[in-house]
């Protein structure tokens, strides 16, 4: 039971507050109904010129901060997740003090289209989706089709992989939270990348190896593109 006073037009107006700080955020809207009793879906797209890095940051950020409104003002929580089962747990675990985000973060149309392709029926297209159900808080959802932002990125598969992984705005126990965020930080640079992984002994270094990551696949993308010049 959310406390009296709260609703999604408050909310909404705290996040549009938060918003105007941004400086490298493209798009960031709602899709579907925006229910506080059950979960808001959220889609956040970066601008394309914009280090991801600092998209990342911005992101934390913005939730950190309404969650420290919402916590003070009306004893609620907020929390960011990315996949269902997650939301089944935070309801669990908080027992309906919170409002629960689902957030979808992309860095380039094509990532957006590949993350959406396997949900949808043949016959559904997610740009048809998006113009008609899209509703931005900041951007304008033809700012997704521009050709910037329509641009292949080779690594936005390990992007989506750190969305998935990241748990900081998730209210996991700090032990729990750096047992899982190392064990992703194995799989990511050591599988994936061929790199030393790094080990996290604190919620900071959480953040700031995924800040990292990002700034390393911002530098490999980069590259990439020069070789194909």
């Amino acid at each position: 039971m959310k406390k009296e006073g709260l609703d999604w037009n408050l909310i909404k107006s705290i996040i549009q507050e938060e918003l105007k700080k941004t400086k490298n955020i493209m798009t960031f809207g709602t899709i579907g109904s925006c229910n506080i009793d059950h979960d808001i879906d959220l889609i956040i797209t970066k601008k394309p010129s914009s280090p991801s890095s600092e998209f990342l940051k911005e992101i934390h950020t913005l939730f950190e901060n309404l969650d420290f409104c919402l916590s003070k003002e009306y004893k609620t929580r907020v929390i960011r997740f990315n996949e269902s089962i997650e939301g089944l747990y935070s309801q669990e675990m908080i027992k309906g003090k919170s409002v629960m985000f689902h957030v979808l973060i992309y860095v380039c149309l094509p990532q957006l289209v590949t993350h959406w392709k396997w949900s949808l029926p043949e016959d559904k297209d997610i740009i048809e989706i998006l113009k008609k159900d899209y509703s931005c808080l900041y951007g304008k959802t033809t700012d997704l089709l521009s050709k910037e932002f329509n641009s292949d990125n080779y690594y936005s598969f390990m992007f989506t992989y750190i969305v998935m992984y990241d748990h900081v705005n998730f209210p996991l126990p700090r032990d729990f939270l750096l047992k899982i965020s190392n064990y992703y930080f194995k799989y990511l640079y050591k599988k994936h990348l061929g790199l030393e992984a790094p080990v996290a002994k604190n919620r900071k270094e959480v953040k700031k190896y995924f800040y990292k990551l990002c700034d390393i696949l911002d530098k490999l993308t980069r590259k990439r593109k020069r070789l194909k010049v």
